[in-house]
């Protein structure tokens, strides 16, 4: 499928893209379908959804699903390696989005490209102010769920640009209650292992190479990471591994820190 789509997109450019834009109201609830399917089914699965939405664009016309369709093929070549491409279609995504005008799209476009492409095609510094200006833009259109996931990328991005670990904690802590006030608190989940990794670098936990405290919400990390492997959570096993091998690596308990490392390995999609 990526090969199809490849050959597809070969020698276009945004402005033949945008030459036929999608009419057939039949095909329009298809692509709604996709979309939506895309973002709630296991990994394996979605991005299968996403290239067909490309293909289908090009082949039947843009709609205001297409952008997200480019944002995730982008995603696609960036986790393959092909940064060049990868950066080059995250610009078609933000372009025909905002050509669609599709300012509702606009928070599902940039979780999707600020959580892998432009965090390496773009300096980091540079992806703050966008993914918090998306975060305010899913609240107004009542996407409060990928406002969350976009505050959640925030918070992992002000960590490692913030040069002091109590102003990156504020921010975190202030978005949480946000979250908690939309009742996102399953997506804000994310960013737990993160709030614990800042408490132990700050001083506050008796064991600062083990990501259990006050953050954690069950006993300790071990039945955190137990319960989230029960709950076959990929995505938050990912930055569970990653914050507890990062501690245990900076207090030299580096046995531990290879075991994450393993087990992040280990993921069918790490």
């Amino acid at each position: 499928e990526i090969f199809k789509t490849k050959l597809l997109l070969m020698g276009k450019d945004v402005d033949i893209i945008m030459s036929k834009v999608m009419d057939d109201k039949q095909m329009l609830a298809v692509m709604d379908l996709l979309e939506t399917t895309c973002i709630y089914c296991p990994y394996y699965f979605s991005h299968f959804l996403a290239l067909r939405i490309v293909q289908l664009s090009i082949s039947h016309g843009v709609s205001v699903n297409t952008a997200y369709g480019f944002a995730y093929y982008s995603c696609i070549l960036c986790h393959l390696g092909d940064l060049c491409n990868a950066s080059k279609y995250a610009k078609f995504a933000l372009d025909i989005m905002q050509r669609m005008q599709a300012r509702q799209k606009y928070c599902r476009v940039y979780s999707c490209l600020y959580s892998m492409t432009f965090l390496k095609t773009n300096h980091m510094h540079s992806c703050l102010d966008p993914v918090l200006k998306a975060h305010h833009e899913g609240l107004k259109a009542g996407d409060t769920a990928h406002a969350t996931v976009c505050a959640v990328i925030y918070c992992s991005i002000a960590f490692r640009c913030e040069k002091k670990l109590a102003s990156a904690k504020q921010v975190l802590t202030d978005l949480k209650r946000e979250a908690k006030v939309y009742k996102q608190e399953s997506v804000w989940g994310l960013a737990v292992p993160l709030e614990q990794a800042i408490l132990n670098l700050m001083g506050c936990t008796d064991k600062p190479n083990l990501l259990d405290g006050d953050a954690i919400p069950v006993e300790n990390i071990e039945t955190f990471i137990t319960n989230a492997k029960s709950d076959d959570a990929e995505r938050l096993l990912c930055v569970a591994y990653y914050y507890q091998m990062l501690v245990a690596y900076i207090f030299d308990d580096l046995e531990l820190a290879i075991k994450m490392v393993e087990e992040y390995l280990g993921l069918e999609n790490p």
